[in-house]
């Protein structure tokens, strides 16, 4: 009786999904003090079913992945069950707290210098529109920001993060230059994106004629035209290509639009407009290719629209924890 306690009390506030009860005992078993009631209550668990077994065996798969690590102290946090590796010395831990603080540290400071000069920002998951006096626009994508100057010889903006797509009213006499962290657009009057990414930015032209040229001065300079785009990283300027899919640039009309794109593509978008971590039990799922719009204004449902309409389970382990498949 007294092991049939210990298996309720662990699963109290799960429903009966195999998923989410599997993850629960994963996270509880790298505690320190499991007891010997609770080890054998999973035994009994795991027994149950051949399915059991199987999950049990594909959530510890996904142990080495650095985001479920990260989203399943979350879940720990939400079921009042500690995670805590048995290997782990103290001496162990101590140098991992303190690179934990000092890259915590890290993100606040560039966030704060970035909070400081930046003129328009964006959360996630939030559009926003900026108006310039000489009738110019720029739309902010989700968790982006800008500092303008449009005073003096020439209007500048700096993309100090995320991606913004700028319609920029013509001036022959006021070049209008767009710098992100590897790169600088000049343009006279056109439509055209910049994002600055992990490492690299991107510029995508939807009319008219841009230069791009990269920070460092490592190669000449490219000009795109209409429905071409270019990628810049450390290394200087990449080939040009052809803008073949609306998924990168269909969010300034509200939407994702995918055409026969991959799962892994689609959701990566999805995750720039929310918190957390998506994981693939079957990594042949990301190239699972897939058609359909979802609405931005759904942001936090997303996933869930996504799952509605293709034959792939998706379990919300945590709201920060989604795992496909």
């Amino acid at each position: 009786m007294k092991q049939e306690n210990e298996k309720n009390s662990l699963e109290s506030g799960l429903n009966n999904d195999i998923d989410e009860q599997a993850v629960a005992w994963f996270i509880r078993l790298q505690a320190d003090n499991v007891s010997g009631e609770e080890k054998a209550s999973f035994l009994l668990w795991l027994n149950q079913d051949d399915l059991h077994r199987e999950t049990f065996n594909e959530i510890s798969k996904l142990w080495g992945d650095a985001g479920l690590l990260q989203a399943l102290g979350q879940a720990a946090e939400k079921h009042r069950i500690a995670p805590q590796k048995k290997t782990a010395s103290i001496y162990f831990k101590l140098p991992l707290a303190m690179a934990a603080c000092l890259a915590l540290t890290f993100l606040l400071r560039n966030e704060l210098a970035i909070l400081m000069q930046g003129d328009y920002s964006t959360r996630v998951g939030e559009r926003k529109t900026v108006y310039f006096d000489d009738g110019s626009t720029a739309m902010l994508n989700t968790d982006s920001s800008i500092a303008v100057s449009m005073e003096g010889p020439q209007r500048g903006v700096e993309l100090l993060k995320g991606e913004v797509y700028f319609e920029v009213k013509p001036d022959p006499n006021r070049p209008f230059i767009v710098q992100a962290d590897h790169s600088t657009t000049r343009v006279l009057g056109t439509r055209f994106f910049v994002h600055e990414k992990s490492g690299s930015d991107e510029v995508k032209v939807v009319s008219g004629r841009v230069e791009v040229s990269d920070r460092g001065a490592l190669k000449q300079p490219q000009i795109l035209h209409d429905r071409e785009a270019v990628s810049i990283n450390a290394d200087g300027l990449g080939e040009t290509r052809i803008l073949d899919s609306a998924l990168a640039t269909s969010w300034v009309n509200g939407f994702l639009v995918f055409e026969n794109a991959p799962l892994e593509s689609v959701i990566n978008q999805i995750r720039r407009y929310r918190t957390g971590v998506v994981v693939y039990k079957d990594n042949t799922l990301r190239e699972l290719k897939i058609n359909g719009r979802i609405n931005l204004r759904e942001s936090d449902d997303m996933l869930k629209v996504l799952g509605k309409n293709l034959s792939v389970k998706m379990t919300y382990l945590t709201d920060w924890l989604v795992i496909v498949g």
